[in-house]
């Protein structure tokens, strides 16, 4: 029976609601485990992929204790196999390594249970409504932005429409301003136009705590909504006397704005007066347009539109405060990270590999006798080799004759026609006659697209050269031997590059090492000629 474990972890991680992984990269890593299929295999896989686990033997009598979902073992055949479990409502179904699904009462469970156990840290986070990069999301955006240019050029206009609308745009802009600054994004233009007001601060007046009327809801949140639900009323059932009541609404609120800036605040912010401006002139249209003459049917249009509105404006802002965070967090964590003493205490710890010697007929890019050498394992289908091997392109760029970096590829040989193995043979070739400078694109290429029969058809296949599987199997014994089981790898100098560091800031590491051994260098030279 063909082992499928992939299955098993995949639907724990679902059930959890864990996505920080890529797939395939997840089956490939699991795959290549020296100890595949087995519970080592697994926990030191989410172990790469930075997933909270943990591996424990529990007594039975602790079933109901753990968590809804996770990996176990139960007997089968006078044998042992592994299963995911989803403990509900009282019963437990298992999913077997055939991908077949039971069911079992806790009894039944117990019996065929062995209570060793791997469970993963649930993940409580909100997913995100939108994604940051979505075609969809850009198809829909087109298609309102169009629509809305059609409704409004074939819609019967007279003055007073024209202005209403404009005069309620232009005060979702400027609310749009004062939103900006009540989060803390600054820009030069607002900088002068909020200054242009003697003893004026916008940021002062908008962040003031008379500025808010509910939590996490202030005056600056309020305006927009307001001129956003005008403007988006207008659009769809246009300019009639339902929108008289919202208008003459506005009034206190602009009385309090002015009057907290002159008293209480004792500050004037030209955004707020702006906004104040655009609510009056506002006024005075609907006054001279509109009547006094309402029905439920219109009332009711106008409420739903505000609901939509308001419900939408506050899921943007909470989306804009979460990524200012997510903005500032990572700002600091990456000052911390590539803090330098912090580096190299984290190399110094990381593991070594005093095997970094040369495999002949392997590549090597860059200056092969630069005493700074990176040996770099990775494997055509993994995933993050691409933003490792992107890494070492970048350096090679600028400091390609200070170091030198090996390519090692480490894939399957029990099968000449696995595709890994077929694009690593191919790269072999590329490298011995076209040189590093295609190879380099040749590899990058693949990351790019990833699809076995483009590269094939355009770079052509191997002729399974008995020379270069030799190479390749003297690097696949290389990693086992210094037990490297995962790709990417890289050994710098004799220490891994830390786990604790993506590949975003490799480049950073690398030209800090390289200066740190060339100060070591010309220290040493120093001395001698002293001597």
């Amino acid at each position: 029976m063909k082992n499928s474990i992939e299955k098993i972890v995949e639907t724990v991680l679902i059930q959890n609601r864990i996505s920080n992984y890529d797939k395939k990269d997840l089956e490939l890593q699991l795959q290549i485990h020296p100890n595949y299929p087995s519970f080592q295999s697994i926990t030191d896989t989410l172990d790469y992929f930075d997933i909270d686990n943990i591996a424990v033997e529990v007594p039975v009598e602790a079933l109901d204790q753990l968590p809804q979902s996770f990996v176990s073992l139960v007997k089968k055949d006078s044998a042992e196999e592994i299963v995911s479990v989803i403990n509900k409502n009282g019963s437990i179904e298992l999913k077997h390594t055939d991908l077949d699904t039971k069911k079992f009462t806790y009894d039944e469970f117990k019996d065929i249970w062995v209570p060793k156990v791997i469970a993963v840290e649930h993940n409580t986070g909100k997913s995100s409504l939108f994604s940051k990069e979505s075609l969809i999301q850009n198809i829909l955006f087109g298609a309102l932005l169009v629509s809305s240019i059609i409704a409004l050029v074939l819609r019967p206009f007279d003055i007073f429409q024209i202005l209403f609308l404009i005069v309620s745009i232009s005060g979702v802009v400027f609310s749009l301003f004062a939103v900006r600054e009540s989060l803390g994004i600054q820009s030069n233009t607002m900088h002068q136009f909020c200054t242009s007001v003697g003893n004026s601060n916008c940021g002062d007046v908008i962040n003031n705590n008379t500025g808010k009327l509910f939590k996490n809801f202030s005056l600056a949140d309020a305006s927009i909504v307001f001129f956003g639900i005008l403007t988006a009323y207008q659009l769809f059932y246009g300019f009639n006397n339902t929108l008289l009541l919202p208008t003459l609404i506005g009034i206190p609120f602009i009385g309090y704005s002015i009057y907290s800036q002159a008293f209480i605040i004792k500050k004037w912010c030209a955004i707020c007066i702006a906004i104040s401006a655009i609510s009056t002139g506002l006024i005075v249209i609907a006054l001279l347009g509109l009547s006094f003459n309402f029905t439920i049917a219109s009332i009711a249009a106008f409420i739903m539109i505000s609901a939509l509105t308001t419900l939408g404006y506050i899921q943007v802002k909470e989306n804009m405060v979460e990524n200012k965070e997510y903005k500032n967090d990572n700002i600091k964590l990456n000052q911390f990270k590539r803090d330098r003493q912090i580096f190299n205490h984290l190399l110094s710890i990381s593991d070594k590999i005093e095997d970094n010697h040369s495999i002949t007929n392997e590549i090597v890019l860059g200056n092969p006798n630069a005493p700074f050498k990176i040996i770099s394992l990775t494997n055509p289908m993994c995933g993050y080799c691409k933003g490792a091997f992107e890494a070492y392109a970048r350096v090679l760029r600028t400091m390609s004759e200070q170091l030198q970096i090996v390519i090692r590829l480490k894939v399957s040989l029990d099968d000449l026609d696995n595709q890994a193995t077929q694009i690593s043979l191919r790269l072999m070739e590329i490298y011995h006659t076209q040189g590093p400078d295609s190879f380099i694109k040749a590899y990058g290429e693949w990351f790019e697209d990833r699809t076995f029969t483009n590269w094939i058809k355009k770079y052509g296949t191997p002729k399974n050269n008995e020379q270069h599987i030799e190479v390749l199997k003297s690097q696949s014994d290389w990693a086992e031997k210094n037990n490297l089981f995962y790709t990417p790898a890289s050994l710098i100098n004799t220490s891994i590059y830390p786990k604790k560091y993506s590949y975003d800031e490799f480049f950073h590491f690398t030209s800090m090492m390289i200066e740190t051994q060339n100060e070591h260098n010309y220290n040493v030279e120093e001395k001698s000629v002293g001597v």
